[in-house]
């Protein structure tokens, strides 16, 4: 019986982790929602397609969004169109914002958090403070999430890119 009903904990805690960890915010996406997936890779990851406006069109670089739910929450996801050679092409993930209390970073960092308990807990990265958002950079890459704040309070997380001035 013990057995049994350590075997039960064991599996519950684990199903608690992994529903966890589907919401874990990260600079390189939400849950096994990751920049740079291909919106074939997304849509297979949901079992459905993603309609964008425009797939198409064909005035150069380009962009479109999309709305998804995503287990239990909502998320924008903002699509780029990246060449493979002269006429191919795929849509990427280039950012994703989401409003879900549910969405937290490592740190606990989530809807309803304050501005000081963002620097201070990615004091070591690359910060650009302004009154509605606050704005951390990965030193490595050139992913970002930013927090955008009403009431110096988060409202929204986005992790997304960033162009250097080199490219």
């Amino acid at each position: 019986m013990k057995k049994l009903i350590l075997s039960l904990l064991i599996l519950i805690t684990t199903k608690a982790n992994a529903q966890n960890n589907s919401y874990i915010v990260t600079m390189d996406g939400i849950g096994a929602i990751k920049i740079d997936m291909k919106q074939d890779e997304l849509e297979k990851l949901l079992n459905k397609k993603i309609p964008l406006t425009n797939p198409w069109d064909t005035s150069g670089a380009w962009y479109d969004s999309a709305k998804i739910k995503y287990k239990n929450i909502e998320i924008r996801i903002a699509f780029q169109r990246t060449y493979t050679d002269d006429k191919n092409f795929y849509m990427g993930i280039t950012g994703m914002q989401t409003s879900s209390p549910l969405c937290k970073t490592k740190s606990g960092i989530g809807i309803g958090s304050d501005k000081l308990k963002i620097i201070a807990a990615y004091e070591d990265n690359t910060l650009i403070v302004t009154s509605d958002a606050i704005t951390v950079r990965d030193n490595e890459d050139r992913r970002m999430i930013v927090f955008h704040l009403k009431n110096k309070k988060v409202v929204i997380i986005e992790p997304t890119t960033y162009f250097t001035d080199s490219e």
